[in-house]
């Protein structure tokens, strides 16, 4: 509240006044996908919704039927990677979902870490009094046009993501149902009811005992899309921040010396030079920090799930080579893609961070006009160069690096234990 009322006070152009509507968007955006959840993280303690609670019930119930069904169909092959296959990705709900319950307050800082730093830099009114001779350039005219990029990128892979996860789920909820009308349309018997999700169904005996077990598998498996998008998009989303980030103050730190037109030195050049060079360090520090808590946040889940992305490519592959009706590999092949989709991303911004984070030669403080400032100034200036010259990454599990070779990695494996498999 305290940040609020200051930051009124603070006068602002119509130009900033424009851009400030678009700070904090990425972190509304990522709350809001938290909250469709049923998790609360705008309040100090944590409130999750009834609905949510009653979710996450019936998705505990379904997990637990899940692992019954694996273990009764330990001699029926194709039975037995149906379930192993469906019960990793509601396994990895679950562990999501701990994630975001348990590790709230780590979420919830960096979540206002990205809030603060926005601001500051949007609200920041420069030092144009203090301006290089004979250049134009303000510090207001880098930072709200890098946070509207990131931010619409977000948006756009939000949106994206979020129509492939409820594809997927639709495909994969009615595609029982539409397999069991057409098998009466034609005539064929069927045996047992359709089932959203395998497992143990000792109900089917009771019309009434098999509407709720149907009942409970539609709530687990919506619920279930809804985590792994809320999980996915937010740690998606801080990675996309890093990235915009880490390129801002490689762009902002090029220009500390100025166009370097003016080559004579001067006290103003250099008390400018020096101001953007401790500003660009505070910058660093603040990603280096959010770089490690994500970090911690994602790396046993991340190593955890390359392994189950692993086996459940390969039992995927395995049920695509045998024989299925229309509906079963039209429902296989969508969830095989948004397992590697979401494989895919996590790779995709992993590597992006790694290669954002660190500037080479002629990159950042290294393209600056250095022939312009002072030795003093140019020590400070090669200091936070060396500083930016260290990548960061992020690690699946005490090996994994989360980069595209990863990627490529996992698919060579899961390749690798299906032809084991087949054969």
């Amino acid at each position: 509240m305290m940040v609020k009322k200051i930051f009124s006070f603070v006068r602002r152009s119509p130009l900033q006044e424009t851009r400030d509507l678009k700070v904090n968007d990425l972190v509304a955006m990522i709350t809001k996908r938290i909250q469709n959840a049923g998790l609360n993280y705008r309040d100090e303690n944590l409130k999750v919704h009834w609905l949510a609670i009653a979710s996450i019930i019936c998705f505990i119930i379904t997990y637990g039927l899940q692992v019954v069904a694996l273990v009764n169909a330990k001699d029926d092959i194709d039975r037995l990677f149906e379930c192993l296959s469906v019960m990793s990705f509601c396994g990895m709900g679950i562990l999501k979902l701990l994630s975001l319950y348990r590790n709230h307050k780590h979420w919830k800082m960096l979540l206002n870490k990205i809030t603060e730093l926005e601001k500051e830099q949007v609200i920041n009114e420069g030092t144009s009094n203090e301006e290089y001779e004979s250049d134009n350039e303000d510090d207001t005219t880098y930072f709200p046009d890098y946070i509207a990029t990131y931010t619409k990128q977000f948006q756009t892979l939000s949106d994206i993501l979020s129509r492939i996860y409820g594809s997927t789920a639709i495909i994969y909820i009615l595609s029982p149902y539409a397999e069991f009308a057409l098998l009466k349309c034609t005539g064929s018997d069927v045996s047992s009811y359709p089932h959203i999700l395998p497992g143990w169904t000792p109900f089917d005996s009771s019309f009434f005992g098999y509407l709720a077990t149907i009942a409970i598998e539609l709530v687990s498996a919506i619920y279930c899309v809804c985590v792994h998008v809320a999980f996915d998009l937010t740690s998606i989303g801080i990675m996309i921040f890093i990235c915009g980030q880490f390129s801002l103050i490689s762009d902002y730190s090029k220009n500390i010396g100025g166009n370097g037109a003016m080559c004579f030195l001067s006290k103003r050049r250099d008390d400018r030079a020096h101001g953007r060079i401790i500003r660009c360090h505070k910058i660093h520090v603040q990603l280096i920090n959010t770089c490690d808590e994500l970090s911690k946040l994602l790396q046993n889940i991340l190593g955890v799930y390359f392994s189950v992305a692993t086996l459940t490519l390969c039992s995927v592959a395995v049920r695509l080579n045998s024989e299925l009706s229309s509906m079963e590999l039209v429902s296989l092949l969508q969830y095989m893609c948004a397992t590697l989709t979401q494989l895919y991303l996590f790779c995709h911004f992993g590597d992006n961070v790694l290669h954002q984070s660190a500037v080479g030669m002629g990159q950042g403080p290294f393209g600056a006009a250095y022939w312009c400032l002072s030795p003093r100034i140019r020590k400070e200036l090669a200091i936070l160069g060396m500083g930016m010259m260290i990548p960061r990454s992020f690690k699946a599990g005490p090996f994994i690096s989360v980069d595209l070779p990863s990627f490529i990695q996992v698919v060579r494996t899961a390749y690798s234990y299906f032809a084991v498999i087949r054969k």
